[in-house]
């Protein structure tokens, strides 16, 4: 592959190689550091739990990369794999509708490793970069996949994924044009991930996949492996090898024309996203509703849901985080669903089993996806409806606010009031003089506390 070759796929590659801090507008700096605090915070409270342990026991290596939350470092691939896992594992990490993944798990994970990996240090600003490229790359090729992908049973947030990985990885160790577009060929040969994994320990692991394999393709690429054209929106390549017709201009569309890194949202509950909008619907009609007295709740979600968070009767928590019964017995219960909401003892409760089991579904075809309707009868015949749409844009001033109560809940739990506050100031000084080293230091058990 040479420059001279103008294919869609060294125009992706190009974009996200030339891409420096000072192109990028403020406020989609900002929007990025909201994301990686958002994504460290669930990462920090996805490092105990059991998948994460089984796949850090089983994929133990020596080397300097951090483990979010644990003592253990590892080398840059097995780091990025189990930080992954961990940040996705919950379900509580950001969503980009547009793109219809949840994009900074594999990413945050892939870029933090493979900038540990250097030889030199990284600065902060460098990363950042590196994660708005990554950001951009994987975007333009979810949006230009469109619905049909994720409609045929693939899971975006790791088949797409695993591009954004690999940019990012590729970013932060100064991979040239080629370099880049090679990287993106060779995360092309590993992009993988099913829908029919939700709710069980596959969805993150095959998440954590995606960030490892991102890191060893930027690095395979880096020593100049590859150097043939593996095209990924191309002929032959990983679009069309999986059925899909690609609109090329939006792929295509520069960088500052479009910055998807404004659109993003960071989730205000720890279950599917498909499962927000019944949940805060509920959430709005909660003071009315006496629990002793509901008859009957009746949720209209799109059809698409019927195969993405319908689990009736969930016996695992996660489980239970795609089970639009069981989140919506949870809202009306207890008014919210955290993260110590979800757990095998509360899918069986026997308060919550009995509202879930007055929960009616009703799957509507012209729908959109993030849209929802819940009607609530009461005893006596009254009834309360209310509906949402969870694809409304979340404004800046919110995204920032929620991911920043997420780091102070979910950190604070796992370290303490005072590491939370140094994981946060270490995050937002990534745009000034602050390292990459330095981040690490603190967000390992061991490592500083203010």
């Amino acid at each position: 592959m040479t420059l001279a070759d103008k294919s869609i796929d060294v125009q992706i590659a190009g974009a996200a190689a030339d891409l420096r801090l000072e192109h990028v507008p403020h406020d989609v700096q900002q929007a990025a550091l909201d994301c990686i605090v958002d994504t460290v915070a669930v990462t920090l409270a996805g490092a105990d739990d059991p998948v994460t342990r089984a796949v850090t026991a089983a994929s133990a290596s020596t080397g300097t990369a951090v483990m979010i939350g644990r003592a253990a470092t590892a080398n840059p691939p097995d780091s990025a794999l189990v930080n992954g896992i961990a940040a996705h594992v919950l379900d509580f990490d950001d969503w980009l509708p547009a793109a219809r993944i949840h994009p900074s798990a594999a990413l945050t994970a892939a870029v933090l490793a493979a900038a540990q990996g250097q030889a030199a240090p990284v600065s902060g600003q460098r990363l950042v970069a590196a994660y708005v490229a990554g950001f951009e790359v994987q975007a333009r090729i979810g949006a230009a996949l469109g619905s049909s992908h994720y409609e045929a049973g693939f899971h975006p947030t790791a088949t797409i994924g695993v591009f954004g990985a690999a940019a990012a990885a590729a970013h932060v160790s100064g991979a040239s044009t080629v370099e880049m577009a090679d990287a993106l060929g060779l995360a092309a040969t590993s992009a993988a991930g099913l829908r029919a994994a939700f709710g069980t320990a596959g969805k993150s692991i095959q998440v954590g996949n995606a960030a490892r394999n991102g890191v060893v393709a930027a690095q395979l690429a880096r020593a100049g492996l590859s150097r043939l054209p593996i095209p990924v929106l191309g002929d032959r390549g990983f679009a069309a090898s999986h059925g899909h017709v690609v609109d090329h201009s939006i792929a295509t569309e520069p960088f500052e024309s479009h910055w998807y890194l404004s659109e993003v949202a960071v989730k205000e509950h720890a279950s599917c996203f498909g499962t927000h909008a019944p949940i805060d619907a509920v959430l709005s009609l909660r003071e009315h509703l006496p629990i002793d007295r509901i008859t009957a709740i009746d949720v209209t979600v799109s059809a698409v849901m019927r195969t993405v968070c319908a689990i009736p009767v969930p016996l695992t928590a996660l489980e239970g985080k795609f089970s639009l019964a069981f989140t919506t017995a949870l809202a009306v219960v207890r008014g919210h669903c955290h993260v110590a909401d979800f757990t095998n003892e509360a899918v069986r409760a026997p308060e919550l089993g009995e509202v879930s089991r007055k929960v009616r579904l009703h799957f509507d075809d012209d729908v959109s996806p993030q849209w929802a309707r819940v009607q609530v009868t009461l005893d006596d015949g009254q009834v309360f409806q209310a509906e949402h749409d969870s694809a409304r844009p979340m404004t800046a001033l919110r995204r920032r606010q929620v991911a920043r109560d997420k780091l102070a809940a979910l950190a604070s739990a796992s370290f303490g009031q005072s590491r939370a506050r140094a994981i946060l100031a270490e995050i937002e000084g990534l745009l000034t003089d602050r390292s990459v080293s330095d981040l690490a230091r603190v967000l390992t058990v061991d490592g500083p506390s203010s």
